[in-house]
């Protein structure tokens, strides 16, 4: 016991990485689809019944309950149901904290509803992730325009343009920035 607990202390082994328990995960509450069509009414029931089941069997693998709540986060994304999509992603990111979508499509979660410091936040998470993400840079650096922010939303667009310099949202951001830091000349 004690030679285990030295090579522990001393990092020669890391402790087995666990699922999050259900205790971490946020509760998904089906919001009101009485307004929706029924097929599009059928289509959130369902994906809410799959999310459920995998939900409740226990031993689903981190990664297919993560699939499952981000799935569930989309639907309700393009329904507009923002604040009942959040906690679908914040789970899938727990879940899958390596996975970029999640983060990503929090933060345009957070945008859409007009907290820009959250959506900063979030889509900084997914570009840890992934740092040549020319979407994510692109979004970023929209959010930090809209938090007036331009030296760093330029920073953010010409890392775009590095990774695809035919970006037209890339050079039109870049273009935006410049423009809101008073660089006439460069802005056009």
């Amino acid at each position: 016991f004690v030679a285990c607990v030295l090579v522990l202390v001393a990092g020669g082994c890391s402790p087995a990485k666990t699922a999050p328990s259900k205790a971490t995960l946020r509760p998904i509450v089906l919001p009101d689809l009485s307004r929706m069509e029924k097929p599009v009414q059928e289509q959130m029931r369902e994906a809410y019944a799959t999310l459920t089941k995998k939900i409740d069997a226990g031993g689903t693998p981190p990664a297919d309950l993560a699939e499952a709540y981000g799935e569930m986060g989309n639907l309700l994304m393009a329904a507009e149901y923002l604040d009942a999509a959040e906690p679908c992603y914040l789970n899938a990111q727990t879940l899958a904290p390596g996975e970029r979508r999640w983060p990503y499509y929090l933060g345009h979660v957070y945008r859409t509803k007009g907290e820009p410091a959250k959506a900063a936040q979030a889509f900084g998470r997914a570009l840890e992730i992934a740092p040549a993400d020319v979407a994510t840079l692109v979004w970023l650096g929209q959010v930090s325009l809209d938090r007036g922010r331009p030296e760093t939303a330029d920073q953010l667009y010409g890392r775009a343009i590095a990774v695809q310099p035919q970006s037209v949202a890339a050079l039109a951001g870049q273009g935006r920035a410049a423009l809101a830091s008073r660089e006439y000349a460069r802005a056009a």
